[in-house]
């Protein structure tokens, strides 16, 4: 009997079908898997992209009220200006900045600057984004705008710092450079924080030579010698590491992410703007940042006035003008006589006979008493055509303050043109808010004769004290030896405030606030190793002006610098 076999050939085919279905079903699994893991990731990329856009323009507006701090307290013109960044394949839907705060003086307590006081205000920056698949993000940025007040900085440089004195100086008070900081000397020692947007050297500038006598106080008061600097340590973490440990960190670079902090001017403006003479071209941002549109005494003395020892009659200058705002009036001819005069003397630095408009601040003291409705906050005194001193001139022009020990106002003295003081001002007995401004001061001791003075010489000084804060211009050393090898000093801030006298055993007892916002324009004479003959320094006895800390305190027309902070942000939905 025959077995029949059923062909094998049926039975492949049949196996071979069904693994193939079977293998269909997988693959069709798969590549559902992947779509739905693509469309997600889709997903998830579009709304990142859409997140980070509405962080740019929250960066954007961020940016913008910057700038606009730059003309001081920021209005409710300049949020309505505000505008979104132009980004390829997003539209803005919204950017925008709302007060949610009153503009008040406070106290700053975080971030590089805490403990300062400042004019703070509080905004809510909304930034919300859309692309063209409709994804959307937002997101909600607060930042803090803060105005310091200039004069509430022991020392601050828009420029290069240099601090390499001879004799010891202790500086307590809070020290700003929005340039490099160089700290050289066998005896500073600095008793509060210091900070740039830059870097730190502990070196000269002018030379390689490191001395080892610089230190900075810790939290508690203890002084620690500075041993590294940007240099050694150019990593931020072992920078912040270092000053840390050694200063509480005290000592802050831009490996801290420091700000830099710009006067009230237009962008593009220099700094040296706000010491200048009115402009009739002159903007309100302008107005509002220079000292002479300030004052509510505002003097031009014409060269053939001053240079024939002449007054003013009147109240009125023949050729210049002398006016006052505020309905303040002007003195009588016979009082106008007591507070103005001239006189000339030689300055050793300069090389050269100074012809000086003397302001007599006790005879204006006296007027004022006498006058209260018509007592100067601020008077700025400028010569036309004397803007722009010739370095040949055998004399050069200038205004000088005597007779300045007792103040019965707050009061700043203002010019354009090197600006003397003549022994003590602004005595602690009876201290007023009052600060000096020009593009540079010297300082003439209580000993200083200027019948002594009309000729090369140097006579001796005598201790000396000044309550005031400085505004004025500094003498640069022109580059870093580490780029171009020994060059000229230009002084430090040591002869910041200049001398002409033998002051060797002698004391500058200083209260206020050192700030150099340009490079003089109006004075020419180089500082001269070895003291040039001309000077020789006296023991510094520097400090910040702690009255200062109290907004209440600041001289009249005090400049402010600007920062803004970020203190949150969350995404909108």
């Amino acid at each position: 009997m025959k077995t029949l076999v059923k062909p094998r050939r049926g039975v492949v085919l049949e196996a071979t079908l069904y693994v193939m279905f079977l293998l269909a079903v997988v693959i069709a699994i798969a590549v559902g898997t992947v779509l739905v893991v693509q469309r997600a990731s889709g997903v998830d990329y579009r709304n990142t992209r859409v997140n980070y856009a509405a962080e740019a323009g929250a960066d954007a507006v961020m940016a913008q009220l910057e700038a606009d701090m730059a003309t001081g307290p920021i209005s409710a013109a300049q949020l309505a200006a505000l505008t979104p960044p132009s980004l390829a394949g997003f539209t803005f839907d919204n950017v925008s900045a709302v007060s949610t705060g009153t503009l008040a003086p406070r106290q700053i307590t975080d971030g590089a600057y805490a403990g300062l006081y400042a004019l703070i205000t509080n905004y809510d920056i909304t930034s919300e984004v859309h692309d063209p698949l409709g994804n959307r993000g937002g997101a909600i940025v607060s930042v803090k705008a803060q105005a310091i007040p200039i004069f509430q900085f022991g020392i601050f440089y828009e420029k290069d710092l240099e601090i390499n004195n001879g004799p010891p100086m202790n500086f307590a008070g809070w020290i700003h450079s929005n340039g490099n900081i160089y700290l050289s000397s066998t005896d500073s020692y600095f008793h509060d924080a210091i900070t740039t947007p830059n870097n730190v050297y502990h070196n000269r500038k002018d030379t390689n030579d490191p001395e080892n006598g610089s230190t900075i106080d810790n939290d508690a008061g203890t002084p620690n010698p500075i041993t590294f600097d940007s240099r050694s340590l150019p990593v931020p973490a072992a920078f912040r590491a270092a000053s840390h440990a050694a200063f509480s960190d005290r000592l802050k670079t831009n490996a801290y992410g420091v700000d830099s902090l710009k006067v009230p001017l237009p962008t593009g403006v220099p700094p040296v703007t706000v010491i200048l003479p009115r402009n009739a071209g002159d903007d309100q941002q302008l107005q509002r940042a220079k000292f002479s549109w300030k004052a509510d005494w505002y003097i031009e003395l014409p060269s053939a006035t001053l240079l024939a020892g002449q007054q003013c009659t009147g109240g009125a200058i023949p050729g210049g003008a002398s006016t006052r705002s505020g309905g303040k009036g002007l003195p009588s001819v016979a009082d106008c006589a007591t507070i103005f005069s001239h006189s000339r003397y030689w300055d050793g630095r300069e090389g050269r006979m100074v012809d000086a408009l003397d302001i007599d601040a006790g005879n204006l003291n006296a007027w004022s008493l006498a006058n209260p409705a018509n007592a100067p906050a601020i008077l700025y005194v400028t010569v036309p055509g004397w803007q722009n001193q010739s370095v040949l001139a055998t004399t050069y022009h200038a205004i000088r303050v005597v007779n300045g020990a007792t103040l019965n106002a707050p009061l700043t003295i203002a010019t354009n043109l090197p600006l003397y003081v003549k022994g003590n001002f602004n005595l602690n007995l009876n201290w007023r808010s009052a600060s000096l401004i020009g593009d540079a001061i010297i300082i003439q001791s209580n000993a200083w004769n200027d019948l002594a003075h009309q000729a090369q010489g140097v006579t001796s000084a005598a201790s000396t004290e000044i309550n005031a804060a400085i505004l004025a211009g500094s003498w640069p050393t022109a580059c870093d030896w580490f780029v171009c090898g020994t060059n000229p000093y230009g002084g430090g801030v040591e002869n910041f405030p200049r001398f002409l006298e033998d002051w060797g055993g002698k004391t500058l007892t200083y209260r206020g606030s050192l700030v150099s916002m340009h490079y003089s324009l109006q004075t020419f004479g180089p500082w001269t190793g070895a003291y040039g003959g001309y000077y020789s320094p006296p023991n510094r006895q520097w400090q910040f002006d702690t009255r200062f800390s109290d907004p209440s305190n600041l001289p009249p027309g005090t400049p402010v610098v600007g920062s803004l902070v970020q203190t949150a942000f969350r995404p909108a939905y």
